[in-house]
């Protein structure tokens, strides 16, 4: 069987196929995995062309930039303009509910696809209501077995807690994992010294220079000696690190692709999330919260997973029985399948 040829036009800069990057394969949790899963090539939005999409059989755009007119408008373009055997598959990434806005370029947009694929479970139904083109909940390849390569076994685990957001993102995760008693693991990502930060960074750090800032800035809001805030790593170095922890929380209040939550049930690390990440209650059931807000039921769940040891495994194992449905090779074939190729 021949497979199809797939592109995947994405947020991050650069052109480049699967063999290019092999290295990453097996710890690409995001929309690049797509690139990886299918033997596929990667364009860049800024980059990409008509001539790129029509040497395709499959194209999957990512609309992370949606909401912006001039991307946006030349993604439609590209879509309306593509050679007719070409399928377009519109992947809809970040939070599901800033698409149910009334905007007409977004309409066109999924009427201008072949499929609309959707990341978040709860998400599909109400998003249908805006086009007539097929959506469906069939997410991001997962490299299932790359990341639990990286786990380490209960026995051996220490007994701290990672917050999964930047610390900086949202303060629910920590709320929880102070009153645990317990030492504290957060991550924070530094200034990127790019020009098409510059604003941002000056209105939320009041520089564009010191990449500690957001750090100097953590330190200040917490005020927690137990919080130790980390920065950025590669994926395998923070699988490993993260992966030592003995417990994590995710209080994630988006409808949302819940990376966090795949990335514990591949490492059998136990977590206390929410409904709203899609995954949590189908991985995590016994220890998922119904909101963001709900942080005294989540404390709950917490000591018991610290306290109750055959919870903690019961826990553990189910997660990773369960995860084997997000794994790669059946990602893709749910998308083929839904393709008709």
């Amino acid at each position: 069987m021949t497979h199809p040829k797939v592109l995947l036009i994405g947020g991050n800069p650069g052109r480049w196929t699967w063999k290019d990057r092999l290295q990453d394969a097996p710890y690409d949790n995001g929309i690049e995995a797509w690139v990886h899963a299918t033997q596929g090539t990667h364009v860049d939005h800024r980059s990409v062309t008509l001539d790129d999409v029509n040497r395709h059989d499959i194209v999957i755009c990512n609309t992370n930039y949606i909401f912006k007119p001039g991307p946006m408008s030349k993604y439609v373009r590209l879509a309306e303009e593509r050679r007719s055997n070409v399928r377009w598959v519109s992947l809809l990434e970040g939070d599901m509910r800033d698409y149910m806005r009334p905007d007409a370029l977004i309409r066109r947009a999924f009427d201008a696809s072949d499929l609309v694929n959707c990341i978040n479970r709860h998400a599909t139904e109400a998003l249908q209501h805006i086009t007539s083109t097929p959506v469906a909940y069939i997410g991001i390849p997962y490299p299932v077995d790359g990341v639990r390569a990286c786990a380490t076994p209960i026995a051996e685990r220490q007994r701290r807690v990672h917050v999964c957001a930047f610390v900086l993102k949202r303060l629910n995760d920590h709320i929880v994992a102070r009153q645990l008693g317990l030492p504290i693991d957060g991550y924070q990502s530094g200034i990127k010294r790019r020009l098409s930060e510059t604003y941002r960074n000056w209105k939320q750090y009041r520089t564009v220079l010191d990449k500690q800032a957001p750090f100097a800035m953590a330190k200040a809001l917490y005020q927690d000696p137990q919080l130790t805030v980390h920065g950025e790593v590669p994926m395998p170095v923070y699988y490993k690190a993260a992966g030592k922890n003995i417990l994590w929380i995710n209080m994630d209040e988006r409808f949302t692709w819940g990376r966090y939550v795949l990335d514990a049930a591949a490492l059998g690390v136990p977590m206390v999330t929410t409904r709203s990440t899609g995954h949590g209650d189908v991985l995590f059931p016994d220890t998922t919260v119904d909101t963001a807000f709900d942080v005294t039921a989540a404390v709950r769940l917490a000591r018991r997973l610290l306290e109750d040891a055959d919870f903690y495994r019961h826990v553990a194992r189910q997660a990773q029985e369960r995860i084997r449905q997000y794994d790669a090779p059946d990602v893709v074939r749910s998308l083929y399948q839904h393709l008709g190729v």
